[in-house]
């Protein structure tokens, strides 16, 4: 049995004259938890796609537990890879209850089995009460609940999962992040899940890998890919990123915040994100308060500085001390929390 429970290496898919996905190499780890993000049009649900087997590739190859399962003149189906999907709109069937559901994936079994094994799977779903219940009688956590367990019944090596949790409420679709992990770490199966969604990648994932125009940006672990994003795009697929532009000579960029290390000489951008940025109310400070948004522990406040060539950005403050508007204010960051790319 491979390390790697499924494995992208070089792939391209194009429809006419857009090329949907672009030499994307990716790989998901047993028993780990890998989430895609990518906004619309990104390539992301074509990659899902791929991996499953519902697309075919131009070039590249797709292997799953170490078999090869698809390149430029093979496309293994879908139904004869060790994967399971969870759609986003779950596509459960209507005609059939949540426990038929759950047994439609084990016809090898004899029936008696099948369906113990599907009852056995709603039960560890906590739905075991639950399994003559059809679709329509289902509420959403539950439909979401039985498409895990009808994914995960045949016993896959790996799991892909297209925006399980949207348009969930987002105190059921915490608890459904929470049970959809523990049920997956006691199964011991990978998981890839497409989102869009930061938080819920950064909550579910053990790694991340970000795509846009059909291009891997980055990857890696998620306090990583945080913490030192390889480019403004990566950084904004993490959350919100201000940014100034400034002149780098000899490793060194000015800005109105301080003076900080560049890898790149001439035209750069310097960003941050508003939750490290550090802000002291000050008659003498270098910025000026534009205008504060939020409800609640913290607002967002706007920023525009008055030396040099000015410039917004914005930061997340607590709101009990949070400076009113046209007030002046001091800014602050650690170096470690400075992006510096190339403009």
């Amino acid at each position: 049995m491979s390390e790697l429970a499924l494995e992208a290496r070089h792939v391209s898919r194009a429809f006419g004259t857009v090329k949907a996905l672009d030499d994307v190499s990716l790989s998901l780890e047993a028993g780990k938890v890998l989430a895609l993000l990518g906004q619309s049009g990104s390539g992301k649900s074509t990659l899902l796609r791929v991996l499953a087997g519902l697309e075919g590739v131009d070039a590249g190859e797709v292997y799953a537990d170490g078999k090869l399962v698809s390149d430029k003149s093979t496309t293994i189906p879908p139904e004869k890879r060790p994967l399971g999907m969870v759609f986003q709109d779950y596509a459960l069937f209507p005609h059939l209850t949540a426990l038929g559901n759950v047994a439609f994936g084990l016809g090898h079994l004899a029936k008696s089995e099948r369906l113990t094994l599907a009852a056995s799977w709603l039960d560890r779903v906590s739905l075991g009460d639950r399994g003559g219940a059809f679709p329509h009688e289902l509420s959403g956590g539950e439909q979401q609940r039985v498409a895990l367990a009808r994914a995960l019944a045949p016993n896959p090596r790996a799991i892909l999962m297209d925006e399980p949790f949207s348009g969930l409420d987002p105190h059921l679709r915490a608890d459904l992040q929470s049970s959809m992990l523990a049920t997956l770490a006691e199964a011991g199966v990978a998981a890839l899940i497409v989102s869009h969604d930061t938080e819920e990648a950064l909550a579910v994932a053990d790694h991340v890998a970000i795509i846009e125009h059909g291009r891997i940006l980055q990857s890696g672990l998620p306090t990583d890919v945080y913490r030192a994003p390889t480019s403004l795009e990566a950084a904004r697929a993490l959350g919100a990123v201000w940014r100034l532009d400034a002149h780098a000579q000899n490793g060194l960029v000015e800005t109105q915040i301080g003076t900080f290390s560049s890898p790149f000489d001439g035209p750069v951008m310097v960003c941050a994100r508003p939750e490290a940025t550090h802000v002291t109310s000050s008659q003498s400070g270098t910025f000026k308060v534009m205008d504060r948004r939020g409800v609640g522990r913290f607002l967002t406040v706007k920023l525009q500085a008055i030396t040099g060539e000015g410039g917004f950005i914005t930061a997340l403050v607590e709101a009990k001390s949070a400076p009113a508007k046209d007030h002046y204010v001091d800014v602050s960051l650690h170096r470690e929390d400075v992006f510096v790319f190339k403009a």
